[in-house]
């Protein structure tokens, strides 16, 4: 099932179910784009209708954060233009949000962040005996990742981890030439996800998604957020406390989303 939030379509599945369409993906010949959605998706796309398009076109779409599930529960209450009415709303589902995070899980089953996600990509190469391509990252990041994966799962295939260098035609051949079967790439969104798009089909993979920052968790370089920021919702609050230059981005992913989204209420965009 999918839903809509201010024009990009998501799919509404429980992990289970998306684990279960990415295995299908990995027995097919064809090439596969997956996207984990966050709030700051959203405003990008409001921004750069190229990357709106690749979203909605890519074969799997998931909810990476709770700011999205928060702004389907949003929409999808009594419609109204009345801004009064509207706002009203909107604070009330804000506070709900924070108060319990899992009430606005309703259209959306599940949360489904591309970080968790990458060890269930590897566990089912694993199990199919897939091979991966690690691409992307700095100082030898890609390596040290391989590294970790292959401590959970020591027969992984791992056919090339290349961090430093630039996402061109070169890295497009380079990736071709290891014959991998899934590529996993540390860019930065929007970028990322239009250079999947625009080169999905010369890499000879069948499944292939692109997971910012996620090489440094892994590979140690960052720390997870505690679980408590995790179950409540505070990812964002997490990052701002780790990564404070990041707080141009926490501007699009808080403010200026809810204020997209509040305009997508009063402007019946959904």
């Amino acid at each position: 099932m999918k839903t809509q939030i201010a024009g990009i379509k998501i799919d509404a599945l429980s992990k289970k179910d998306a684990i279960s369409e990415i295995n299908k993906f990995l027995i097919s010949e064809n090439a596969h784009l997956i996207t984990t959605i966050y709030s700051e998706f959203i405003v990008f796309a409001k921004q750069n209708l190229k990357f709106k398009q690749v979203l909605n076109n890519s074969d799997l779409a998931l909810t990476d954060g709770i700011g999205i599930a928060w702004a389907d529960y949003f929409l999808t209450q009594t419609k109204s233009k009345n801004k009064i009415l509207a706002f009203c709303n909107l604070l009330a589902s804000l506070f709900k949000t924070a108060i319990n995070p899992k009430s606005v899980f309703k259209n959306i089953p599940e949360k489904i962040s591309g970080s968790e996600l990458v060890w269930d990509i590897v566990r089912l190469a694993s199990e199919n005996k897939n091979s991966i391509c690690l691409y992307g990252g700095t100082n030898g990041v890609a390596k040290k990742t391989a590294e970790k994966l292959k401590e959970r799962y020591s027969d992984i295939i791992i056919n090339l981890a290349q961090s430093d260098k630039k996402f061109d035609e070169q890295a497009v051949n380079e990736i071709k030439q290891s014959k991998s079967d899934i590529l996993l790439i540390a860019y930065s969104p929007p970028m990322q996800e239009i250079w999947l798009s625009d080169n999905l089909q010369n890499f000879g993979v069948k499944l292939a998604i692109g997971l910012g920052g996620t090489f440094d968790y892994i590979a140690g370089k960052r720390a997870y957020r505690p679980n408590f920021f995790n179950s409540r919702g505070l990812e964002w609050l997490w990052r701002l406390f780790t990564q404070p230059y990041r707080i141009k981005r926490m501007w699009n992913a808080l403010p200026v989303f809810i204020w997209q989204i509040y305009k997508a209420k009063i402007n019946q965009v959904k």
